[in-house]
């Protein structure tokens, strides 16, 4: 058998993303040497209340573009087989895991921004005013991005396309951490960090205690507002992905741990 050999030989990282988008990002952390926690501490679910999604689907011939943040979202709309929507209507993904999705389900992608975040799509998208937008997304995204497309006079419809929630894996991270036995933690948004934190209460543990719980492990951040969700818990951010492409979490570890090569 031939043994594993890469830059995160021997080191042991925690990645708290949903169970469904994890395993990319574990491969390649396993490619480099490293054993691999997949501790999922959000999950999805489907929205409270589907009627908004289903009445913008039934009408989706009416808007010009469809903007996904994330790779659950598009699965939200290829469970409701909204997916390659109309060819007039245009389509942009927020990064290339989202793109990616989104070519899985047949539909294709008019815009890839090169930040890829919301700030990098607004930059993009040029000449939005009085064009109809649909924008499906979780339950507690953030609405940077439908602000500043009204602002430039955008129609937009924000829909609820699914739940985020409270994911099954704080307990399989809480005994390593305890044990002093994780070297990194990968953080994909400020919802797996505040699961974990609060999993962890639930479980009985006090949140200084926990908190305490990080330290000496490098705690790694997908992109500035998981970095900002961090540092507003007190805890230091040892790396933040340059962008949120598995190639950009990995080097973001190897960065966070001090690894070079």
């Amino acid at each position: 058998m031939t043994e594993t050999t890469g830059r995160l030989q021997g080191k042991r990282i925690a990645v708290t993303r949903a169970a469904e988008r994890a395993e990319g990002l574990a491969a390649a952390l396993h490619n480099q040497g490293a054993e691999v926690l997949v501790c999922p501490t959000i999950a999805y679910a489907p929205p409270d209340d589907p009627e908004p999604l289903e009445a913008a689907l039934e009408h989706l011939d009416q808007y010009d573009w469809i903007i996904f943040t994330s790779a659950a979202a598009v699965d939200a709309l290829a469970t409701h087989q909204a997916l390659p929507p109309p060819l007039h209507v245009r389509v942009a993904a927020v990064g290339k895991a989202t793109a990616a999705a989104i070519e899985a389900h047949g539909g294709r992608v008019d815009l890839l921004p090169e930040r890829q975040n919301a700030e990098g799509l607004l930059a993009e998208l040029r000449n939005v005013a009085g064009r109809r937008i649909l924008l499906p997304v979780s339950d507690i995204a953030r609405d940077a991005l439908a602000v500043g497309l009204r602002e430039r006079e955008a129609c937009v419809d924000v829909v609820t396309a699914y739940r985020t929630v409270p994911g099954p894996g704080v307990r399989d991270l809480i005994d390593p951490l305890c044990r002093r036995a994780v070297d990194a933690i990968v953080f994909s948004s400020p919802s797996t960090l505040r699961y974990l934190i609060e999993g962890m209460v639930q479980f009985g543990i006090d949140r200084s205690v926990a908190r305490s719980l990080f330290t000496g492990v490098a705690l790694i951040a997908i992109g500035p507002t998981t970095a900002q969700a961090l540092r507003d818990e007190g805890l230091p951010v040892a790396a933040q992905a340059p962008n949120p492409s598995v190639e950009g979490v990995v080097e973001a570890v190897c960065q966070g741990l001090g690894v070079r090569g």
